[in-house]
């Protein structure tokens, strides 16, 4: 057998016009399905299932696994997971396997796994978090930290469209939503005055405008509460009274209907 590569770069051409056509699941000599990515001059493989490397550091899964199988066992034998401090290279390990995840949610997003594509987002969450509660070094901590909106925006992402793929729209909608809120929490709480204009916030907000255009999916009851809050305030602002009175009866008759009426 050959160690040239050429036979197989032939075979399958890197496309510069169109990346749906440099992306193919296949079937591997272990009967298991990978993604492979072709690139200018290569290829890039990862697994479908598990570690996107494929393999079992510490003989585990995953790190994470490793990790939450630690902190359990330290909360047994010593009543709290304090102890464990995270060094600098257990740290880049961790960040290795995060990087790994990521790359391999984009190709899900792509290939249309809505459903991995949320449990990756879902796994480096997880791995933040360990290393927001036991890294050693501050400056880390605040590294990974920078990325959380980013990463739970692409969790509400897939969320959301999982939730289109079965028809429920409203649900969709409402994803969405607490995705935002969620977003703009995590940005105020490291300081960001920006957040409402956030990237992350904003393409959740674009990406809830295209579902509802695409599926025709009526205003939340959240939603248009918003709105006539709004116009109350701006009729207030312009001190016409009687419209902001009307406004206001019609938030009270919003806020009295039943979770179940359709706004």
């Amino acid at each position: 057998m050959t160690d040239d590569l050429t036979p197989l770069f032939q075979a399958w051409r890197f496309n510069p016009n169109d990346e749906n056509k440099n992306i193919r699941v296949i079937r591997g000599v272990d009967g298991k399905p990978k993604i492979q990515v072709r690139v200018r001059c290569g290829v890039f493989q990862w697994e479908y299932e598990g570690r996107p490397d494929g393999s079992t550091p510490y003989g585990y899964p995953s790190l994470l696994d490793f990790y939450r199988d630690t902190l359990e066992r330290l909360r047994r034998q010593e009543g709290s997971d304090a102890s464990l401090r995270l060094n600098r290279a257990q740290l880049a390990e961790i960040n290795e396997e995060i990087m790994d995840y990521y790359q391999r949610r984009i190709l899900f997003f792509r290939l249309g796994e809505y459903r991995r594509a949320r449990n990756d987002a879902q796994h480096n969450l997880d791995l933040m978090d360990i290393i927001r509660d036991h890294a050693s070094d501050p400056e880390a901590i605040v590294e990974h930290e920078k990325w959380r909106a980013f990463v739970t925006m692409d969790r509400a992402r897939a969320e959301a469209l999982m939730a289109a793929e079965r028809g429920d729209y409203l649900g969709c909608i409402e994803t969405l939503e607490a995705g935002i809120e969620e977003i703009l929490e995590i940005l105020r709480s490291q300081g960001r005055d920006d957040a409402e204009e956030s990237q992350e916030a904003a393409a959740l907000k674009d990406l809830k405008a295209q579902l509802r255009e695409t599926y025709d999916i009526p205003l939340t009851k959240r939603e248009i509460l918003e709105s006539l809050r709004e116009e109350q305030a701006k009729a207030i602002a312009e001190e016409d009274y009687e419209r902001a009175a009307k406004i206001r009866d019609e938030i009270s008759h919003f806020e009295n209907q039943e979770p179940s009426e359709n706004a």
